[in-house]
């Protein structure tokens, strides 16, 4: 019984890391770097981080007078923000290097977020320990997660 609980928490977290809800995901295709062209794969607590991380590279971007770079995908792993992209064509290595930084810190900072709701939050795993992420107390007590970390 125990086994089964904990299959059906994996499985409402890997089924909820691909549903942003349409509020955040429009939110986030204001921005023309992510507009209809990123797969999301982040829970609705990221969204304000993730558009933080997009305008700033947008600004960065139009001061360089470069184009805006490709995004791979945008997802949670390890409970950390992953942001991956490439450019279509050559840029000044500190352009890269600037956008590097700016991901260095957002992913940082997503270690400390929940997921779910975006309130300062802790490393949580599920009971089995086979899945990780970052939640408050308030949603580690609504979703049963075990313990912090």
């Amino acid at each position: 019984m125990e086994e089964n609980f904990e299959e059906r928490i994996i499985e409402t977290i890997q089924k909820s890391k691909s549903r942003l809800s349409e509020e955040n995901r429009a939110k986030l295709n204001e921005l023309e770097l992510f507009k209809n062209k990123v797969p999301y794969q982040i829970l609705n607590g990221w969204t304000d981080l993730v558009y933080e991380l997009g305008k700033n590279i947008e600004e960065l971007c139009k001061l360089a007078s470069c184009e805006l770079p490709q995004i791979e995908h945008i997802k949670s792993k390890y409970a950390s923000l992953r942001f991956d992209y490439y450019f279509n064509s050559s840029v000044p290595r500190i352009v890269e290097k600037l956008i590097d930084s700016l991901i260095y810190e957002a992913e940082d900072k997503s270690e400390r977020i929940c997921e779910y709701c975006g309130a300062d939050g802790e490393l949580r795993e599920v009971k089995s320990g086979s899945w990780r992420l970052v939640s408050c107390d308030k949603c580690a007590k609504e979703k049963d997660l075990k313990c912090k970390m």
